[in-house]
């Protein structure tokens, strides 16, 4: 049973993954320490080796390699031939790492009682945080935040997690790294500061994490197997648009060029226009809106006939529609409307913010002061998030300060 399906029974639309030849696979399985360590312990089995509480007896018994018998570990004979299958078996102790990770809290002191208790569920939340970032390495100080929220999702109590369960995410991740599951590297200066920025404080942990291909394949396989839409890179080819956005709305800028790129070869460019030309008049979200216009980009000439249809339509989609037209040089910048320019930029900086690269945009704008009057001069649904997030966050005081007093104001009226 996929534990990730029954912890998110309403997973949003998962991104696309690439997975490892069969090849690859295999030679990441081989190279596994772990999976030497679940080897070597049945190996060394004499008859005389007691059933332990600690990870690796529990993970053998959990795999099927060994059983109890007469309050000793024997080898299951019947499963003998998983242990010269090292890609099955890598998948079978992939799956098998929850219900053998109580043994993490027995070895480690630290790690409190109840991190071993709901370590199942940890586990998976853990899994679909990397999987939903499909490759993109996560700060390790954002993983922190997500041990401090499982406590209380998990019980529905005001538990908080505190520094014990930052350990067990680290005890938990070093298990995973000898297993081969996850790979690490260290943010750069730009990132570094970026993610200071997210956890509001300096000198943050520089750790990135992120799955190997190998564990891609094992919980692509484990969802796939319970039912969950989980598509590869290549899958959606043939999908409508809508179904296709959902899942980009969260992948990599080049995951989402590549399945963008697949889409477009599977249609002609009048029908990829028409089809990404009604996706953006009902698109909910500006990411949605920003991928439609790069689906009208790549279909040349009908992709431009497509959106001045969109633009003479009004709303958020013509404002979107008329400001990419005049990036592309098709009608002149003096033809836009005032609400044609609020709601496009509006808009513009929304996706930016979605994309976490809000202040980075403003920067390079010549006046942001006048920026935030464009936003809130606009009627777009999400000028209030976007004014809230610049007056809580902005580095700069006077910008955050003109946020504030344009929400104030918008509040009263």
């Amino acid at each position: 049973m996929c534990e990730a399906c029954e912890l998110e029974p309403d997973l949003p639309a998962l991104p696309p993954v690439q997975l490892p030849s069969a090849a690859e696979a295999l030679a990441a399985a081989e190279r596994s320490p772990g999976l030497a360590d679940l080897r070597r312990y049945v190996a060394e089995l004499d008859g005389t080796s007691k059933p332990g509480r600690t990870l690796l007896p529990r993970w053998a018994e959990a795999c099927g390699l060994v059983r109890v018998l007469k309050d000793t570990h024997v080898p299951m004979k019947k499963n003998a031939k998983l242990l010269k299958q090292p890609l099955e078996l890598w998948a079978r102790a992939f799956e098998a790492l929850g219900e053998a990770g109580y043994g993490i809290a027995v070895e480690d002191d630290e790690v409190p009682f109840e991190f071993g208790m709901l370590f199942p569920d940890f586990l998976s939340g853990l899994q679909m945080t990397l999987y939903s970032a499909g490759g993109t390495p996560m700060p390790l100080e954002l993983l922190y935040g997500l041990a401090d929220e499982m406590p209380s999702l998990l019980t529905g109590l005001d538990v908080h997690g505190g520094s014990q369960w930052h350990h067990g995410l680290r005890v938990t991740l070093a298990v995973l790294d000898r297993f081969g599951a996850i790979e690490r590297s260290e943010a750069g200066e730009e990132d570094l500061a970026k993610i200071a920025e997210a956890v509001g404080r300096p000198g943050p942990d520089p750790t990135l994490v992120r799955l190997t291909p190998l564990a891609f394949w094992a919980l692509n396989r484990m969802l796939r197997a319970e039912g969950v839409d989980a598509p590869v890179i290549g899958e959606l080819a043939a999908a409508p648009f809508e179904t296709l956005a959902d899942h980009l709305t969260e992948a990599s800028p080049e995951v989402a060029e590549a399945e963008l790129a697949a889409w477009l070869a599977h249609r002609s460019p009048a029908d990829a226009a028409t089809e990404a030309a009604g996706f953006l008049r009902e698109a909910e979200s500006p990411a949605q809106r920003l991928l439609a216009l790069l689906a009208l980009e790549a279909t040349g000439a009908v992709g431009v006939a497509a959106a001045r249809t969109v633009r003479e339509e009004g709303g958020i989609a013509g404002a979107v529609t008329a400001a990419w037209l005049v990036e592309r040089g098709e009608i002149a910048a003096g033809t836009l409307t005032a609400d044609e320019m609020s709601l496009g930029m509006t808009d513009h900086l929304a996706a930016m913010d979605d994309f976490g690269v809000l202040f980075a945009e403003l920067e390079a704008l010549d006046d942001p002061l006048a920026v935030v009057g464009v936003i809130a001069a606009a009627d777009h649904p999400d000028r209030l998030r976007l004014l809230d997030v610049i007056a809580q966050e902005h580095p700069d005081n006077k910008v955050a300060k003109q946020a504030r007093k344009a929400r104030f104001t918008l509040r009263r009226n």
